[in-house]
């Protein structure tokens, strides 16, 4: 019995080589809020977090970051694989199959890369986007902008189901 004990391979996780070459602070299972005056505007949380001592970006993966309105309901829901948060601006992107959960229709916004800019209220993207209602309707073009509200999204360049008005 003694020699099986000596024999057995031991299971310890070791970070991969690009976890080993990161030269920054780790948080895993991030989780922060954005606030304004004391009103919370949104939370950004993310499976895994690196930070810069040399710069207030931070670097998010498996990312999540709910909207809220002035009474604290959420107004929507930013989910990406990956992007960047500034802790100094707050200006964010969101990137990797994202998809934009608008509240206030149940409608789904996708791209590839969703940007959020709280100085100016308003979250876009450069990109292809498709937006799905809840009828099953999707409205594609080859890029969005919307207020914060979301009372003005607006897919730019419509292709496909032109016809539907929002």
């Amino acid at each position: 019995m003694a020699l099986a004990a000596c024999e057995s391979v031991e299971n310890t996780t070791v970070a991969n080589e690009f976890m080993q070459g990161i030269d920054a602070p780790v948080v895993f299972g991030m989780s922060s809020y954005i606030t304004t005056e004391g009103v919370r505007q949104a939370r950004v949380q993310a499976d895994t977090a690196f930070t810069f001592a040399d710069s207030a970006k931070v670097d998010l993966r498996v990312m999540t970051v709910d909207f809220y309105d002035e009474a604290g309901v959420e107004r929507a829901t930013v989910r990406g694989t990956h992007g960047e948060w500034n802790q100094d601006t707050d200006l964010m992107v969101a990137r990797g199959d994202v998809e934009l959960l608008v509240h206030s229709d149940s409608s789904i916004i996708r791209s590839q890369e969703i940007h959020y800019d709280p100085q100016t209220d308003r979250i876009w993207s450069d990109s292809a986007t498709s937006r799905t209602m809840t009828d099953g309707g999707v409205t594609s073009g080859s890029a969005f902008e919307s207020d914060i509200e979301f009372t003005n999204i607006r897919i730019l360049n419509v292709r496909g189901d032109a016809g539907r008005i929002f």
